[in-house]
């Protein structure tokens, strides 16, 4: 492809993924098979324009002029000079109409290019590619840290491995997938994971279809170490969803004692179903829907409840950068009521001794330490663990821990260990 079909190429997959109704990843991937003439520098170009005008795409509006809803031609093409791909002048050059390149500039994104090469004083939000009304929430959570963060926050995300300790180690896993050609290193922080360099392509390796490795954050892995399962213990994962704390969660039992895999809908748990086979463990975790009656019949018999609670998702703006733009306070609060309904109907399944893990993908204290510290007011039986020497090498506040990609690497995570009475 010539630079001008990449151009044109990222134009049509931002306006493809900004029309929605399928996930952006999904979007590029179909692109790409449906154009097998396209090579690998293809793609990484193509990749790097798209990724740049999605996760800056608000940003790209006050840059450019336009303001909010700027056109995917405009993002492309402000992208595409911010990024070095190539400069105004020979933009418009590259923008002949002929063959597969884009049409000729018009005067108004002629205009709107001009004012990329402007020295103007660039508000905080426009810098870390954050909406303004969420500044507030975010320097309550990182102060002086926050523009670091969201430098972190607007980069790409690693791929993380947990290896399935049921099957193989992590040694050996390390081994098996070098073998295959993969760049792979130990995780930091979680002794069952895995970073891998690049973007790579697990569905069809052995390890993966085999059921020895799973996708999942090195965040997510601590947020389920920190429920200290052991074999023979009765643990609940109490908003299931997918799966993926839920399979941790297995192997920290050794795939002994009860657990249960729990949702407000039992279909939504279907959805774990080939991740349970592939793991071997189909056969262990119950699935039940969360109701008035379960929360009767179960009450006090659980040794750890673990409510990885519906949050904001702002922890996974690397993952998802539109999310960001869809976020408002207002959700916040709503999210945050929820959250405390759903972690005082979790706190009854746990016996006397035993935990309550609440978790969230959230960066906002209004989600996060804010729902535990009026939960905590509620209920004068439950008090939080010692976060400080919780997860080793990683420090923790009175109320839990938070995590985030500058200081971890991890997606942006928040878990609370909470104690009930003996």
């Amino acid at each position: 492809m010539q630079p001008a079909a990449r151009v044109a190429a990222a134009i049509e997959l931002l306006a493809e993924i900004g029309a929605g109704g399928e996930a952006a990843d999904r979007v590029v991937d179909r692109y790409f098979r449906n154009r097998r003439y396209a090579g690998k520098g293809d793609r990484a170009a193509v990749a790097s324009l798209l990724w740049y005008a999605v996760r800056r795409g608000q940003s790209l509006g006050w840059l450019t002029g336009v303001g909010q809803g700027i056109a995917p031609r405009l993002a492309v093409f402000a992208a595409a000079v911010l990024t070095g791909f190539t400069d105004a002048a020979t933009l418009e050059q590259l923008c002949s109409g002929e063959g597969y390149a884009p049409a000729p500039l018009d005067p108004a994104e002629r205009q709107a290019l001009d004012r990329l090469a402007e020295g103007r004083e660039l508000p905080a939000w426009v810098v870390g590619d954050y909406p303004a009304e969420l500044e507030p929430l975010l320097a309550r959570r990182y102060g002086p840290r926050l523009a670091e963060v969201m430098v972190a926050m607007g980069g790409r995300a690693p791929l993380d491995l947990r290896v399935n300790t049921l099957k193989t180690t992590r040694e050996a896993a390390l081994a098996e997938l070098r073998a295959l050609g993969l760049t792979v290193e130990p995780m930091a922080h979680a002794p069952a994971g895995i970073r891998v360099a690049g973007r790579e392509r697990l569905g069809q390796l052995a390890p993966f279809a085999e059921g020895r490795i799973e996708i999942q954050d090195e965040g997510s892995q601590l947020v389920a170490l920190a429920c200290a399962a052991e074999p023979g213990q009765a643990v609940a994962d109490f908003c299931a969803g997918a799966g993926g704390k839920t399979l941790a969660l297995a192997a920290a039992m050794g795939a002994k004692g009860r657990l249960a895999a729990l949702d407000v809908e039992k279909r939504r748990l279907g959805r774990m179903a080939p991740r349970l086979e592939r793991a071997g463990i189909q056969n262990f975790v119950e699935q039940a829907e969360i109701s008035a009656d379960f929360l009767a019949a179960e009450a006090g018999r659980f040794d750890c409840v673990l409510v990885d609670a519906p949050c904001s998702l702002s922890g996974t703006w690397r993952r998802a950068p539109a999310q960001r733009w869809t976020t408002t306070p207002a959700r916040v609060a709503e999210l945050a009521a929820l959250q405390a309904r759903i972690l005082d109907q979790a706190a009854g399944l746990v016996k006397p001794g035993g935990r309550l893990v609440y978790a969230t993908c959230s960066v906002f204290v209004e989600e996060d330490e804010d729902v535990v510290q009026g939960f905590l007011a509620r209920r004068a039986d439950f008090a939080p663990v010692d976060h400080g020497v919780l997860l080793p090498g990683i420090p923790g506040g009175p109320l839990g821990i938070a995590l985030d990609p500058a200081a971890q690497g991890t997606d942006g995570f928040f878990l609370s260990v909470l104690r009930r009475a003996a």
